[in-house]
């Protein structure tokens, strides 16, 4: 990069949070700050008086999924929002928020130069670009139908009511022969009646959808209204692999996640995770670690990642250490360290041998784990692999070799091995700790440190730095475990926790999310109506089910069979998997699909391998007969719709709480649309969107839950449900009064938020008491508890993640065959190298011989996929690089800034070589966020011109075209972690070479 290009890009990036006029390629005429933002508000004698004309909005970011508060300027003659800055009141935009009940005047004053820095509520890149979606020349503003062949990018422009019509009744829709509608899938006509528990023809409805803050009237939607169990989220190709862990470490109905206590930690391990770069809460968690290195000598931390980050740097040398590793082999890095912990002794013995809470309790513990409990290990015995139960009751042995219940007040012994009676019959068990202490004792730290290759000096560094400090100690865990060990390499770091039984500790592992107020339910019941349906039956990715209860394992073993191995794999503790779902409808297993509505997820994009797995099917018409996307921008999986629903920016939306991670206090971050909807309208004006779509749909199909009598209020009065606004304002009020309230909005408050103008579009919904307490809430962009609140002593009050002891052992997959081997799966902690869908090693299909590097993808800082079609990202960070390790760049004669060919055994990529210290031995490492083939990439044709095409895009390369089909599977399945079923987009293996 020339001196020239790159002061030119950094004054770009020095202005993002402080300009949104100054666009590429406007002259300022040489002339200082020309081009400078009038100031929204003037502060004299402590008072905040807002400029003629502006507007202040409190507000939720939606530039990556971590949803911090924010707050715009907005023009309002222009109805344009000008910047974007952070929420003084939101938890996600400051080390020390304002407490709730803080005037705005006052919130607003500690913004500015007088205010406290750990106050200044600040946003990220991402979302201080977010005015400039708005007017993007990629969005989509109009209802589309194609007009040529899937995926040919040839569309024509339809109304909303004719979009509606199609898409519930079918039809000869585009000359191609009839195509069922949804109102023909509505339906309880079993999908097969030889396997029943596939459900009904609802199941038949396939939904993806994104937690962007509007999700619940689509869950509303799907799953009460119309019935279908297939509906999922992004976490299959996310972050879904490290959740499944934690319902595994935390015995926990669902996926548990947990964060470090940030601010009062003592040593934090940031593994597959790296403030500064990625995870949940992104800006929080560099914002605390920051924090934490400039105001706190006691505090040091390390970061595990085949790739050093900006979380590490030699400024802060000092504090943090950067531990290279080898993608891949995170599980045998905790295993090491469990077995040094184990050895030495080291872990919180009286934490671990408390066998119930209430005898946790009385020890002076606030939680407990299952060390102690015993288990079947007897081989052949029907119970193998599940806990010793005797009159159904867990049992321990005692201190003094008795054994008994695990119920009794007493602590019980950690290491225990022998024969019990059971039912008259002697029985081999072993305590849960024995169990984990012998996976452990496997290999030795030399053979750890050669697999994993971090050294045994930074194994027992590590291990000291994690026990020196008590229970103000954490592992923090994210989607750089996404291989195919994700969830028992997970399971194994969070161990690490448990050994040490931080646990809700101040300092310690607590819950990730305090959690949001109520809103769903209150004043009015939004949770439950009158004919709402509950879904049942079997999901198309086959999990939360054990493949045991299926009619096929059945017939197997009635003819004579051991019932293994399934036709595909199951996944019996894990969420809904959007990673095995076209490609299992593809293969038509367990069933197929017949409509797919996809409301802005990108799995094309975003899934590893699922593109070359899936592209034909996608294309062909009658293998997926309907196909709606809903978005704002054409994205890689939309672009082979049949009809595209145009959808609202982030700033032109309302949006209610969902989760939020990296909150130590109650925090609900809520929008209310700051500026003009730019999509098109319906008949009756209404603003076409997706909450537009989905209400149309339902009244049309005549759906409960949906039109007049749609729910109650708290007097059991019927309220109607027609358009969005009348479920916003019923959300609002309930949130507004959970517990014990907020207080009336005070005319200050009123006055400088402006909240009036929106309060007119909720008011014909509201009662009179309800309507000052909502406009509260809404002026300050959500409702926060106090920072205060969030300790008591050295405890955290954030709750842990369950009242379940934490797992040392996890009778759900210890006392399990895997469906396709039929062999036990492992209950503790284990070593876990890549593997293919039946656990052989990946080695064995793709030798280190022919394939001898390793790909590794990393989070951008800068870069989010979703925010690609922004120019002033672009001017700063226009692409990413292939970035290598130097002995890879020695042995293939490579250079910064050559061009290179990344190949895996089943994809190519091309890009510009970067050649950094910064990268494991071995490894090629590439960010997240580029590649694309759509947001502004290709120029589509509607209604005969050309749209959505963004001149001198800079593509990048995208490592999920890289992605591995999993051998074992006919090369038909992207490949999976063989035990929970979550995306391996990590460790990868590959083969790099000049070429330019």
């Amino acid at each position: 990069m020339q001196r020239r290009e790159f002061l030119k890009r950094s004054a770009v990036l020095s202005t993002l949070t402080a300009s949104a006029v100054l666009a590429d390629g406007e002259k300022d005429d040489y002339k200082p700050q020309s081009n400078s933002l009038e100031p929204e508000f003037s502060v004299k004698d402590g008072k905040i008086s807002l400029n003629y004309g502006h507007s202040v909005v409190f507000s939720m970011c939606h530039g990556c999924t971590t949803k911090c508060g924010i707050r715009l300027h907005v023009d309002d003659k222009n109805d344009r929002v000008l910047r974007c800055s952070g929420n003084p009141y939101n938890p996600l935009s400051n080390v020390h928020w304002a407490n709730f009940d803080t005037s705005i005047n006052d919130a607003l004053l500690a913004t500015t130069l007088s205010g406290e820095d750990e106050k200044r509520a600040t946003v990220c890149a991402r979302g201080a670009i977010l005015p400039e979606m708005i007017d993007s020349p990629a969005r989509i503003l109009t209802p589309l139908k194609r007009v040529g062949k899937r995926g040919e990018g040839k569309w024509k422009s339809i109304s909303f009511e004719q979009l509606v019509e199609e898409v519930v009744e079918g039809g000869d829709l585009f000359g191609e022969g009839h195509v069922d509608g949804l109102r023909a899938i509505y339906s309880d006509e079993l999908i097969d009646s030889e396997n029943p528990e596939y459900g009904t023809k609802r199941n038949q409805f396939l939904s993806f959808y994104l937690y962007d803050g509007r999700s619940d009237i689509v869950d509303r939607f799907v799953k009460k209204s119309f019935g279908t169990i297939n509906h999922y989220s992004h976490g299959g190709i996310c972050g879904g692999g490290f959740r499944v862990g934690g319902k595994i470490t935390h015995n926990a109905k669902g996926f548990a996640h947990t964060k470090p206590d940030y601010e009062n930690s003592k040593f934090v391990i940031y593994w597959g995770t790296s403030p500064s770069n990625g995870g949940n809460p992104f800006q929080k968690q560099a914002k605390m670690l920051s924090y934490a290195r400039g105001t706190r000598d006691d505090f040091s931390y390390a970061v595990v990642d085949p790739s050093v980050t900006n979380a590490v740097k030699y400024a802060s040398s000092d504090k943090g250490r950067w531990i290279a590793i080898k993608p891949g082999t995170d599980s045998a890095l905790a295993m090491a360290m469990i077995r040094w912990i184990i050895e030495n002794e080291k872990y919180a013995t009286n934490y671990l041998i408390q066998p119930n809470l209430d005898q946790a309790k009385l020890a002076g513990e606030i939680h407990w784990c299952n060390a102690t409990h015993l288990v079947i290990t007897e081989k052949g015995h029907k119970d193998y692999g599940k806990f010793a139960l005797i009159n159904n009751e867990w049992q321990v042995c005692s201190q003094d070799g008795k054994i008994q219940s695990y119920k009794v007040n007493e602590p019980a012994k950690l290491y225990y091995k022998g024969k019990i009676l059971i039912d008259g019959k002697k029985v081999e068990v072993k305590s849960s700790m024995q169990l984990l202490k012998e996976s452990a004792y496997k290999h030795s730290l030399d053979e750890y440190s050669k697999i994993c290759g971090v050294s045994v000096e930074d194994i027992i560094w590590l291990c000291e730095n994690f026990t020196k400090n008590g229970r103000q100690v954490s592992t923090n865990v994210h989607g750089g475990m996404m291989h195919t060990q994700a969830g028992m390499t997970t399971y194994a770091i969070l161990c690490l926790n448990t050994l040490m039984g931080t646990y809700g500790y101040k300092g310690g592992n607590v819950n990730a999310s305090a959690g949001t107020h109520e809103f769903l339910k209150g004043r009015y019941d939004l949770e439950s109506f009158e004919g709402a349906y509950k879904p049942n039956g079997l999901n198309l990715s086959r999990s939360g089910k054990y493949y045991e209860t299926s009619s096929e394992y059945k017939r197997k073993v009635a003819a004579g069979g051991s019932g293994y191995p399934s036709t595909q794999p199951w996944y019996p503790i894990s969420m809904p998997l959007v990673n095995e779902t076209l490609t299992s409808h593809k293969a038509g297993y367990p069933y197929k699909v017949k409509v797919f509505i996809n409301y802005m997820t990108n799995v094309l994009y975003g899934q590893a391998g699922l593109e070359r797995a899936v592209l034909d099917a996608l294309k062909d018409s009658k293998n997926l007969p309907l196909f709606v996307g809903i978005d704002a921008f054409m994205n890689e999986t939309n672009a082979y719709a049949d009809y595209i629903v145009p959808d609202g920016v982030n700033l032109e939306n309302w949006a209610l709480p969902n989760s939020l991670w990296g909150t130590i206090a109650k925090t609900s971050v809520v929008r209310y649309p700051s500026v003009s909807s730019k999509q098109a309208k319906d008949k009756n004006g209404g603003v076409i969107d997706v909450e537009a779509f989905y209400i149309a749909v339902a009244k049309r199909l005549g759906l409960k839950g949906f039109g007049k009598n749609a729910f109650k209020d708290k007097d059991g009065n019927f309220m109607d449900l027609d358009v969005k606004e009348q479920y916003y304002a019923a959300a609002l009020a309930n949130l507004a009064f959970d517990g014990e309230g907020v207080k009336d909005i005070s005319d200050e408050d009123k006055k400088l938020s402006k909240i009036s103008r929106v309060m007119t579009k909720l008011d014909p919904y509201l009662k009179d008491e309800e309507k000052p307490k909502v406009a509260h809430v809404l002026a300050k962009g959500g409702r926060y508890d106090s920072y205060e609140s969030a300790y008591k002593g050295d405890k955290a009050t954030v709750k842990v993640p369950a009242p379940t002891p934490a797992s040392i052992y996890y009778e759900p997959l210890g006392g399990h065959r895997h469906s396709v081997t039929g062999e036990y799966m492992p209950g503790v902690p284990s070593l876990m190298l890549p593997v293919a869908s039946d656990g052989t090693p990946l080695e064995k299909f793709f030798p280190r011989s022919e394939w001898k590097y390793t790909v590794s993808s990393r989070k951008s800082n800068i870069q989010h996929f979703y925010t690609f079609v922004s120019p002033r990202l672009r001017a700063v960070h226009p692409s990413n690089f292939v970035r290598i390790a130097p002995d890879v760049a020695n042995e293939q004669g490579i250079r910064s800034g050559d061009k290179v060919k990344v190949t895996t055994p089943y994809g190519a990529q091309v890009g510009e070589a970067f050649v950094t210290d910064g990268v494991a031995s071995g490894v090629i490492s590439i960010e997240h966020g580029f590649g694309h083939d759509e947001f502004g990439i290709r120029t589509h044709i509607v209604d005969g011109k050309p749209a959505f095409g963004i001149a001198n895009l800079e593509k990048g390369v995208n490592h999920n075209k890289l992605g591995l089909l999993d051998p074992k599977r006919n090369g038909e399945f992207s490949l999976n972690d063989w035990l929970v079923g979550t995306c391996a987009r990590q460790a990868l293996p590959a083969k790099i070479r000049k070429i330019g």
